[in-house]
């Protein structure tokens, strides 16, 4: 799923639609946000001259004058809308994406200059987006940051950035990481050099637990001052996860005999730290194996049990539950407690924060809290040698090269005796 966002300044010249057109075919376009066509009658925009096929819908409003404009255009094999919100300073897209589960909403977004008409937008997007519900992605250029790195050489407004982010906040809202060659700066005003991060994806709880590994990546501005900006959802492999060990393993019954065993089993040979190393590396493959076997076992016991004290509940309605029953529910509901509440300690865990509160089961917090960790820590693409680069092998090759760099070891210099130090050491001997 990749979404592209472009002030595009004007997109009455050839060479402007030519270059959309250029972006949407590279990146793979599913949907495409523009901000500031400057056309005050949506019918003379080129819509088809900025797709790269045939099978497309779209949806746009006119600019006042030479201020403002949006279009929205979308694969219509993917997308199917049901529903358009037109103002002066948003274009929101209501349907049904492919795959996915509810309403999917995309509001393109070119925000006013004016603090007052800035702070109404907010307010207008968020009373939309309480009666609206579903996935959205909110995106396009804002006309304000989020704080004050996000500008150079220009004025910060410390009132906008605050009903800025308190919108974010209040609607629950996250913005990736952005990556790329302009990743601070999206903005660059070159008469007077001055940037800003203007532009920026914003999308809900519900889209980032679809898609954890989530990123957004800044190209290189051409025929306009902003630069294309790109939303992606593809997981780079990497390859395997690294090993974890979870607390709440030694809590199960029989793991810690699983270990005992494990490690007297082991037969090696070798010099003492290579045969440490291979008793651990045996250890772990142990472990993996076991809970490879026990993981699946506990999460069909979960839904069997769920189910079974579901069904009990129901005939509680309608009939008196026996005294077998009775019993048969309330373990079943204490083994629900215990099988939950260890995986809230993994997620715990996972997260690596501290919960103060001893009981707490706030499953979808840890989920989100997760998934948000997950996304910012994932590498999307690298710098190298001054161009960005999301291919894996890349990446793993520059990784391996600067640690290899940084850990190589360097030898202290042999200090130079003259001979005043050779009189010294006759001396002292």
């Amino acid at each position: 799923m990749n979404f592209l966002s472009l002030n595009i300044r004007g997109i009455g010249e050839d060479y402007k639609i030519a270059w959309v057109r250029r972006l949407t075919k590279k990146h793979r376009t599913m949907f495409l946000g523009v901000q500031e066509t400057q056309l005050s009658d949506e019918n003379h925009i080129d819509v088809s001259g900025c797709w790269y096929n045939g099978e497309f819908g779209f949806a746009a409003t006119a600019s006042a004058g030479r201020s403002g404009g949006l279009l929205s255009i979308w694969d219509s094999k993917l997308f199917q809308v049901d529903e358009v919100i037109k103002e002066r300073y948003f274009l929101i897209t209501i349907g049904k994406w492919s795959g996915i589960h509810g309403p999917f909403i995309l509001a393109n977004i070119y925000g006013p200059h004016d603090p007052q008409s800035k702070k109404k937008l907010w307010e207008d997007l968020g009373r939309i987006k309480a009666t609206k519900g579903g996935t959205w992605v909110i995106f396009g250029d804002f006309n304000t940051v989020r704080k004050e790195g996000e500008r150079f050489n220009s004025h910060f407004n410390r009132s906008e950035a605050f009903w800025f982010n308190r919108f974010i906040d209040k609607e629950c809202l996250h913005e990736p990481r952005m990556g790329g060659g302009g990743h601070r700066f999206t903005y660059y005003c070159q008469s007077d050099f001055k940037m800003s991060k203007l532009d920026r994806f914003l999308v809900c709880n519900k889209f980032l637990t679809l898609f954890p590994s989530v990123s957004v990546t800044a190209a290189q501005w051409e025929t306009s001052d902003h630069c294309p900006i790109i939303l992606q959802t593809a997981i780079s492999d990497f390859g395997k996860p690294p090993f974890r060990f979870f607390n709440s393993w030694m809590k199960r019954d029989g793991f810690e005999q699983i270990i005992k065993d494990s490690w007297e089993r082991f037969n090696g040979y070798g010099n003492p730290d290579a045969y440490l190393a291979a008793k651990l590396r045996y250890l772990k493959n142990e472990i993996k194996k076991c809970r490879a076997k026990d993981h699946p076992k506990e999460t069909e016991e979960l839904m069997k049990l769920k189910h079974r004290v579901y069904e009990l509940d129901i005939a509680a309605k309608t009939t008196r539950l026996s005294e077998v029953e009775l019993e048969e529910r309330r373990i079943g509901v204490q083994r629900i407690a215990e099988l939950e509440k260890l995986a809230v300690l993994d997620l715990k865990q996972k997260a690596r924060i501290r919960w103060t509160i001893d009981g707490d089961e706030n499953t979808r917090f840890f989920h989100g809290y997760v998934n948000n960790k997950k996304s910012k820590n994932h590498i999307h693409g690298l710098l190298i040698n001054g161009s960005w680069s999301t291919n894996v092998a890349e990446i793993k090759d520059e990784v391996l090269s600067f640690y290899q760099r940084k850990f190589q070891e360097k030898w202290p210099c042999r200090p130079k005796l003259i001979s005043s130090d050779f009189r010294k050491i006759d001396s002292v001997t």
